[in-house]
């Protein structure tokens, strides 16, 4: 996954710490503003626009775009056909995707659309 010269570079990174006498495996705080806060605006501007880019999204709130990504998936999302919808279905969901496959189907019945589009008839 990662290059032979990354993994170098963190080698020689952890040498020098132990080296000086520090043998704290935890990584130390880091400056900046964590993301957490940013999560809100995160789900607010997708659920604003649910064809808004991960891009834009990223570079409207100052955010890494893969950090953007990991909190969109954690927190269920994914992108469908240039939509973002929560990677699972809610109860709600699954009875939309129901009611609207059985008014296909009643309509089927009466206009044989759906043999249409198997054979391309136009009649």
């Amino acid at each position: 996954m990662f290059s032979k010269h990354h993994r170098l570079k963190v080698a020689q990174i952890w040498f020098k710490r132990f080296q000086s006498g520090n043998f704290d495996i935890k990584d130390a705080r880091r400056s900046g503003r964590p993301v957490t806060d940013k999560i809100d605006a995160i789900f607010e501007k997708v659920e604003q626009d649910r064809h808004i880019s991960s891009y834009d999204v990223a570079g409207e709130l100052g955010i890494d775009h893969k950090t953007l990504l990991a909190h969109l998936k954690k927190a269920g999302y994914t992108k469908k056909l240039d939509i973002w919808v929560p990677h699972e279905f809610t109860e709600r969901n699954l009875m939309n995707r129901i009611l609207i496959c059985d008014s296909l189907l009643r309509r089927n019945e009466t206009e044989q659309f759906l043999k249409k589009l198997i054979t391309g008839d136009e009649k």
